[in-house]
C-alpha cells in the first residue's frame, strides 16, 4: 500500500458499524466486567467491547466528576456514574485562548467582534472545563490504556442539573434499557438470515472499515491482497463463527475463499461510492486508487476547471459537471466514474480550491 505522508498522526481506526451498537448507556464498570469474564472468548475486533453479548463500540455516560488531572491537551476526569468510576479523556478546544487581543487590529468592528469572542470562550471554558462535585456527561469511544479501560471522548460538556432532574431521569432510563435490550441474548444482524442475506451485513460492515481505513492512514493505491493481511479487517470480513457454520464451510469453501470473495464485493461497494476506482488494465489485477488521496487526478480536473475558466465560453457560469468529466476522462482515465468526479469535486470544493456557481457548474476563485 502507498501511503500520504502527513504531520498529522493517523486517527485511530473506527470498527464497522455492522453489529455494535453506536451509541450505548451501559454502566462502565458492568461493561469492564463482562469483558473478563468472556475473556476466554475468540479475539475480538480492535476497538469492539462486549456487554452480556452485546459488542459495544461507543457509550454515553452521565455521572459526577471525582477526579480531575490537567494536561497540556486535554483534562482527565474520573466519572462515578454510581455504578463505578471509569477515567474519561477529555480533550481542550484549541481555539480557547489562541488569540491575544494584540493580535487583531484596534478598530471599532474589530474590538466588537473581539469582545463576542471573548464572550464566547468564557461561555465554552466554563462548559468544559469541571471541578469535584460537578455533573458531567460523556460520548465517546472506549479504549483501553495501560490496561485499563477509558473513554475517549467525541463530545463533552457540564450539565446543569441543580434539582438532579436529568440524573433522576437517566436513573429511570436504564432499567428500562436493560431489560428491553442489554439482558436479553444478542442476535447479531447476520444471525438467522440465509446465505445471501449474511453476506450482505458482512459486506456491509466490512466496506465501511475498508473505507475508514484507507482515509484515516491517507492510502493511495492498494492492492485487495495487501487489505487481507489486516487482522482488524479480516476478523470482520470472517464473520461470526458457530459450530453449524463451521461444519458447512468444511465442506464447502474454504474460509481464505469465503473472506477473498467478501473482501471483493466490499471493494466493489466502495467503487460504487466512487471512494475508489480503477485504471484501465488493472482491473484483472485488483489494483485501486484511493480518491481522495490520488493527487494526479486531484491536479487534472483542477487544471482543467483553471484553464476552461479563461475562455469566453465558461468565464461567466464555470464549467459544467458533465464538461469536466469528459475533459478529465481524455486527459486521465476514459472509465472514470461520475460518482468519482462528483467525489473529486466536492473535495476541491471543500478545500476551497473551485466553487459551485450554480447547478452542476464549478469555477476557480
Amino acid at each position: 500500500m502507498h501511503k500520504r505522508h502527513s504531520a498529522t498522526p493517523p486517527q485511530r481506526l473506527r470498527a464497522g458499524n455492522g453489529g455494535a451498537r453506536r451509541w450505548v448507556c451501559p454502566p462502565p464498570c458492568d461493561e469492564a466486567a463482562a469483558e473478563r469474564a468472556n475473556s476466554s472468548a475468540p479475539r475480538r475486533p480492535a476497538g469492539i467491547f462486549f456487554y452480556n453479548g452485546h459488542p459495544v463500540r461507543q457509550v454515553d455516560v452521565v455521572g459526577m466528576v471525582v477526579q480531575t488531572k490537567e494536561r497540556e491537551a486535554f483534562h482527565s476526569y474520573g466519572v462515578d456514574d454510581s455504578t463505578g468510576v471509569i477515567n474519561c479523556i477529555c480533550w481542550k478546544n484549541p481555539v480557547v485562548g489562541e488569540r491575544s487581543s494584540s493580535d487583531c487590529p484596534s478598530t471599532p468592528s474589530s474590538l466588537k467582534v473581539l469582545e463576542q469572542m471573548k464572550k464566547f470562550q468564557e461561555m465554552v471554558s466554563q462548559k468544559t472545563k469541571l471541578e469535584i462535585g460537578d455533573v458531567i456527561r460523556v460520548r465517546g469511544y472506549v479504549r483501553t490504556f495501560r490496561q485499563q479501560r477509558e473513554i475517549q471522548s467525541s463530545c463533552f460538556y457540564k450539565v446543569d442539573d441543580p434539582v438532579c432532574d436529568v440524573q433522576i431521569s437517566r436513573m429511570l432510563e436504564l432499567p428500562w434499557l436493560y431489560r428491553e435490550v442489554y439482558d436479553k441474548p444478542f442476535q447479531s444482524p447476520g444471525a438467522g438470515q440465509s446465505g445471501s442475506e449474511g453476506l450482505d451485513f458482512l459486506v456491509q460492515a466490512l466496506h465501511e472499515k475498508v473505507r475508514d481505513f484507507l482515509l484515516e492512514n491517507k492510502i493511495q493505491t492498494f492492492y485487495q491482497q495487501e487489505l487481507e493481511t489486516i487482522h482488524s479487517l479480516v476478523s470482520l470480513a470472517d464473520g461470526p463463527k458457530s459450530s453449524s457454520s463451521c461444519q458447512v464451510n468444511s465442506g464447502g469453501e474454504s474460509s481464505s475463499k469465503r473472506i477473498h470473495s467478501v473482501f471483493k464485493e466490499a471493494i466493489k461497494k466502495l467503487q460504487e461510492k466512487g471512494v475508489v476506482f480503477q485504471k484501465p488494465g488493472t482491473s484483472k489485477d485488483l489494483y485501486y486508487h484511493v480518491t481522495d488521496h490520488d493527487k494526479e487526478l486531484l491536479k487534472v480536473t483542477l487544471d482543467v476547471i483553471k484553464e476552461d475558466c479563461r475562455k469566453p465560453r465558461h468565464a461567466e457560469k464555470g464549467c459544467h459537471f458533465l464538461h469536466v468529466l469528459s475533459c478529465v476522462r481524455q486527459s486521465y482515465n476514459p472509465n472514470l466514474a461520475e460518482v468519482v468526479m462528483q467525489r473529486v469535486l466536492e473535495l476541491l470544493e471543500s478545500n476551497s480550491d473551485i466553487v459551485s456557481t450554480m447547478e452542476g457548474y464549478y469555477m476557480t476563485f
